[in-house]
């Protein structure tokens, strides 16, 4: 009965995370703190969907589920661009200000019995803001070959993941997200679809590219 069932709560992006998952696992360098971070990420993400066909086959509410994940995966990209970026501390203190407001919103505004809509959002909006600013700052010291880096291909990954997912969480509309678009395909499936497959295949080529640059040398 459960291997029947489970079918009707598998999807597309399960097989993105689950193959990206494997792909890092298997070809990460420990050694490199950005290949440690982004691990953890995409574990997240692979820990996050195997709870959510749990609790989706148990018929019971992935809200709070997703708001967690959210917090830690924003939280950890945020960390990751740290790394980066040139103010490394201004960033450090980003993060901790984003956690603050992402548990008071979880306690005490949106809560835990529905998405924090406003904790993906607005952790989203740092991370956009913060690579836009670091891009331009690279553009004015003429630093080219950053932008077709390895680097910036792990750090440009969630930007359209981001970016399209609160285009929708922003408006918080039930009939802008579920207008259909072609055949069964909705607005939010499509959007989805589309960022989850560019986020997730970004990653698998930084992946493969620092292997192969490895393999190099």
């Amino acid at each position: 009965m459960l291997l029947k069932e489970i079918p009707s709560y598998f999807n597309y992006t399960n097989v993105l995370v689950f193959i990206t998952f494997a792909v890092v696992l298997l070809h990460h360098n420990p050694k490199k703190s950005t290949h440690r971070i982004l691990l953890a990420i995409v574990f997240i993400s692979f820990l996050n969907e195997l709870m959510a066909l749990f609790l989706l086959f148990k018929k019971m509410d992935i809200s709070l589920l997703y708001t967690v994940t959210t917090i830690l995966h924003n939280s950890l990209w945020l960390f990751l661009l740290s790394k980066y970026f040139h103010y490394h501390g201004l960033v450090s203190g980003v993060i901790v200000s984003y956690i603050s407001f992402s548990i008071f919103n979880l306690f005490f505004f949106e809560g835990h019995e529905m998405f924090n809509y406003y904790t993906f959002i607005l952790g989203a909006f740092i991370y956009l803001v913060l690579f836009i600013y670091e891009s331009f700052f690279q553009l004015k010291k003429e630093n080219f070959p950053f932008f077709t880096s390895n680097d910036y291909i792990v750090l440009f990954a969630p930007v359209l993941f981001f970016f399209g997912l609160s285009a929708i969480f922003g408006f918080k509309s039930y009939v802008l997200s579920s207008t259909i678009i072609f055949g069964s395909m909705n607005l939010y499936g499509f959007i989805g679809c589309f960022v989850n497959t560019v986020y997730y295949i970004l990653i698998a080529i930084y992946i493969y590219r620092e292997k192969r640059l490895k393999n190099d040398t």
